[in-house]
């Protein structure tokens, strides 16, 4: 569990990196790195219309959070920002919990692995 939460949170911080370095424009917003994460989810947990609602809510909350850390720039202290993304998931993952069935966690923590050993832009693209 530790391995995959500090995974993702690697990967959340390349993906930043990258979507920051990339001259085509701006970063997506909070809201719209929240609604790719909510239609990810939607597809490949089979997300009921009421879970969809509380997904979406739980996405857009932490995408903020997110969007928050890193509108001050880079961080100085990557260890300290790993720290801070690690929180900030952990937290996600538990209003998840109260959200998802067993089954539909265990693939969304399948499918996170699986996107930190392809990295942030391979085949499965970003993590949720």
């Amino acid at each position: 569990m530790k391995k995959a939460l500090f995974l993702t949170f690697t990967a959340l911080f390349a993906l930043f990196l990258a979507v920051n370095a990339q001259p085509g424009g701006p970063p997506p917003s909070p809201e719209e790195m929240a609604k790719m994460e909510t239609e990810q989810m939607k597809s490949s947990l089979n997300l009921s219309g009421d879970q969809l609602t509380r997904v979406e809510a739980i996405n857009l909350k932490y995408a903020q959070k997110m969007g928050e850390m890193f509108q001050q720039g880079p961080p100085a202290d990557f260890t300290e920002a790993q720290k801070k993304m690690g929180e900030i998931q952990k937290q996600k993952r538990t209003e998840f919990e109260k959200v998802l069935t067993a089954d539909q966690l265990k693939k969304y923590d399948q499918i996170q692995e699986e996107r930190m050993k392809n990295g942030p832009g391979g085949p499965g693209g970003p993590p949720m």
